[in-house]
């Protein structure tokens, strides 16, 4: 934790961090609310009541208690004269409350202030990520044992949660996409109360949180007979994200696994059903940079060792059914490795 707060690299007097994962990547600590303090050669965590005891036992830094004016004075004793702080997670009315608060100093906006740090994993991160698959795909196997027709999609979701649980998780990475016929063309759908009956298709998204860090993969299962276009639209799919995976190299820009997709689907005249993103970053938070999409934000990020994330196209047909093929993938000097089904 020490290591990670010295790499960060100050452009102003002082650094202000308050959003909860940034906390948690930094000091290793899990706070509902807290302000980690980096000035040049001191850094102090202030944190409430709730957590003194805790920070002052298990941080490498600093501990002071959170009240009062606690971190403003602080600011003052070191005669800071410009402070950072991360203008994607703050809020206006918080803005407004540092602003009020700051005495001579100056406030300036970062943004996502740790992404480009905390998109390169190191070891013990890697380890946490290689448990999250690997038990988010146990539970996956367990969940698809359980099929059996009349099965609502909700019992499966709780069935997935008990099992993982049971056998190491903290908690889910995100609400499961558990989804039966017509409903799997619905992207970001919810176990309902639908039961399974037979001949339908089975949509499960997943995923368990193992030291911390997440988990994410989704498959497609037929229940008895497959419907041909569903099917077909699976081949494409699979197909899609295989050459994602291919286009996967160190250098490679992110929109290029986009594209390597997409071109796929265009192929066969069926492009306007993938209607998302290819993937995303994956660590503390399921949803991480960068988001992988040719024409996105971070289309120009360039693929480097360390990284983890997900390439999951999908194809949805309202009123028929959809398909998502997903992994988590792990950039190595030699290529990327999946981190499911193994």
């Amino acid at each position: 934790m020490t290591a990670r707060i010295e790499r960060i690299d100050l452009n102003t007097d002082a650094l202000l961090i308050e959003n909860t994962t940034d906390l948690l990547y930094l000091t290793g600590l899990e706070l509902s609310r807290g302000v980690l303090g980096i000035a040049k050669e001191e850094t102090v965590l202030f944190v409430d009541g709730r957590y003194f005891a805790k920070a002052e036992r298990e941080a490498k830094c600093k501990v002071r208690l959170l009240e009062g004016n606690a971190v403003f004075d602080w600011l003052e004793a070191r005669s800071v004269k410009t402070v950072e702080f991360d203008g994607a997670y703050t809020s206006y009315d918080r803005y407004l409350s540092l602003k009020g608060q700051l005495k001579s100093q100056e406030l300036k906006a970062g943004s996502s202030l740790l992404k480009e740090m905390r998109v390169i994993k190191d070891e013990r991160e890697i380890e946490a990520l290689k448990k999250a698959a690997a038990l988010t795909w146990q539970g996956f196997q367990y969940i698809e044992e359980l099929l059996q027709e009349g099965i609502s999609e909700e019992e499966l979701a709780f069935e997935f949660e008990f099992f993982v649980r049971k056998n190491g998780a903290s908690g889910l990475s995100f609400e499961p996409i558990i989804a039966f016929g017509e409903n799997s063309a619905y992207p970001h759908y919810r176990a309902g109360k639908a039961r399974l009956e037979e001949n339908q298709i089975v949509l499960i998204d997943v995923g368990a949180v193992v030291d911390q860090y997440r988990g994410d993969m989704t498959r497609v299962v037929f229940f008895g007979e497959a419907n041909p276009q569903l099917e077909k639209m699976l081949e494409y799919t699979k197909l899609a994200q295989q050459k994602a995976f291919e286009a996967a190299v160190i250098g490679a820009k992110f929109g290029d696994l986009d594209r390597a997709a997409r071109a796929v689907f265009a192929k066969e005249g069926i492009e306007e059903f993938f209607t998302h993103s290819l993937g995303h970053g994956i660590g503390l938070e399921t949803h991480e940079f960068p988001i992988i999409r040719a024409e996105g934000a971070d289309k120009d990020v360039v693929l480097e060792e360390g990284m983890v994330f997900t390439i999951e196209p999908g194809l949805y047909r309202p009123g028929l059914g959809g398909v998502r093929w997903e992994d988590m993938v792990l950039m190595t000097e030699n290529g990327p490795i999946r981190l499911n089904d193994v």
